[in-house]
């Protein structure tokens, strides 16, 4: 086939005829400030409400722990009956009832602890143990929020990508009705037109892809916040904001970080729970001293003559040899102390290591945005000189695609960049301890 059936054939082609139509752009989600979309987090996310109930959970059990030191009081009622009634008559006195006929009566009982050491540590340990959980909850809550202003500053960049393809379709198509007229011209080969519509076709192809990044997004958004449906959460853009931590000596935000953190509080806590344990397992052998009081009544008198009384105990209690279970629980409770121990230490170390990355990676991010928006300045002028040269017929349309195909990519990693900077800056704070 000869150059001028090939002519014929690209321009019987209507120079309108569309290429594929990209998705329409996704439905309109609701719009929160990142500032209100945390509030809703820490009101709504499911995540946060099982960590607070785990927390609950552990604060109960100081309760439990508490009630082994408090009064006790408890009732009981009899109701009696015997085959036989026995009397006995004593000389010169009443008749006193022996074994009576049928009876009721009534009993109410007072127990109060006056020396249990082993319930004071085990009331001190769940008390640590509530304490550290409460802590745990406070760094899920942290995190949380953390990772959903990423993930925000994540789906913004996803809308940055979305009007970046666009702009890369507009230029696709520009190139597309460029072509045409110089091919009507006859200053280009039609060859040009197949390029450009190709390019086109692949750039409405990025576009869909973009687009459907960004519901993914925002629906992930909306998810976090216990949402079924997407949301649109609008950042601050911190690209601008000075990075004082880059300044300040390392072991200095280490610090700064070991005293914020609330897993090492958490962690310490533990500890503390841990050490708690060992002294209650040695109170163990210490005796118990306690004291009770009961009143009673009976409708048919006692062998006192009476049909009601009270009594008062002091009972001292002193396990000689319970079969080992005393070791057994000094020996775990040890266990426990060494093992706390050694998660405290790892959580620092781990805590020392956040920062380090984390002033690393800010360190990194600022510099990839400073080359990202050199990189992207320079393609977006590359791109409109090419497509001038084209225009002035010095330039062939791959050169332009080449040059669009530049400026795309470049745009796209400054919104990556924008991203990660910001990011960044979260992953750092919350390495520090600081909360949103």
């Amino acid at each position: 086939m000869n150059t001028s059936i090939l002519l014929a054939l690209l321009l019987s082609v209507p120079a309108t005829a569309p290429a594929a139509t990209p998705a329409a752009p996704p439905d309109a989600a609701p719009e929160l400030t990142l500032e209100a979309a945390l509030r809703e987090l820490d009101a709504q996310s499911l995540t946060l409400v099982q960590a607070r109930s785990r927390a609950g959970e552990a604060g109960a059990l100081v309760r439990q722990s508490a009630a082994a030191l408090l009064p006790t009081l408890s009732a009981q009622g009899t109701y009696l009956k015997n085959s036989e009634g026995v009397t006995l008559a004593l000389p010169g006195g009443p008749e006193r009832v022996i074994q009576p006929d049928e009876s009721l009566s009534v009993t109410a009982t007072a127990r109060v602890p006056l020396v249990v050491p082993t319930a004071w540590f085990d009331l001190a340990a769940a008390r640590d143990a509530a304490r550290s959980a409460e802590l745990g909850a406070e760094a899920t809550r942290r995190t949380l929020r953390t990772g959903f202003a990423q993930a925000a500053h994540g789906a913004a960049s996803a809308e940055e990508v979305v009007a970046a393809s666009e702009r890369a379709v507009e230029s696709a198509a520009e190139l597309v009705r460029s072509a045409e007229r110089r091919v009507a011209a006859g200053t280009a080969a039609p060859l040009d037109v197949l390029k450009s519509r190709t390019e086109q076709v692949k750039r409405e192809g990025d576009l869909v892809a973009a687009r459907a990044n960004l519901e993914r997004a925002r629906l992930a958004l909306g998810i976090l916040l216990g949402r079924k449906e997407p949301v649109r959460v609008v950042v601050p853009d911190g690209a601008a904001a000075p990075a004082p931590e880059l300044d300040v000596p390392a072991e200095a935000l280490a610090g700064e970080a070991l005293e914020r953190r609330p897993e090492i509080a958490a962690q310490d806590a533990q500890v503390a729970a841990a050490e708690a344990g060992v002294r209650s397992a040695w109170a163990r052998l210490v005796p118990q001293l306690s004291a009770s009081g009961a009143a009673f009544a009976a409708d048919t008198p006692y062998v006192t003559g009476e049909k009601d009384g009270w009594r008062v105990t002091l009972d001292l209690t002193w396990q000689l040899y319970d079969g080992g279970f005393r070791y057994g629980k000094r020996r775990q409770a040890e266990a426990q102390v060494t093992g706390a121990r050694a998660g405290a230490e790892a959580q620092r170390l781990a805590v020392r290591q956040e920062v380090e990355d984390g002033r690393r990676d800010l360190r990194v991010a600022r510099e990839r945005l400073r080359l990202a928006q050199t990189q992207s300045q320079l393609a977006g002028e590359t791109a409109a000189s090419a497509r001038r040269s084209f225009e002035a017929g010095i330039a062939s349309s791959l050169d332009v695609i080449d040059a669009n195909d530049r400026q795309y990519l470049a745009e796209i990693g400054l919104a990556d960049a924008r991203a990660r900077l910001a990011q960044a800056r979260l992953a750092l704070g919350r390495a520090l301890g600081r909360d949103l």
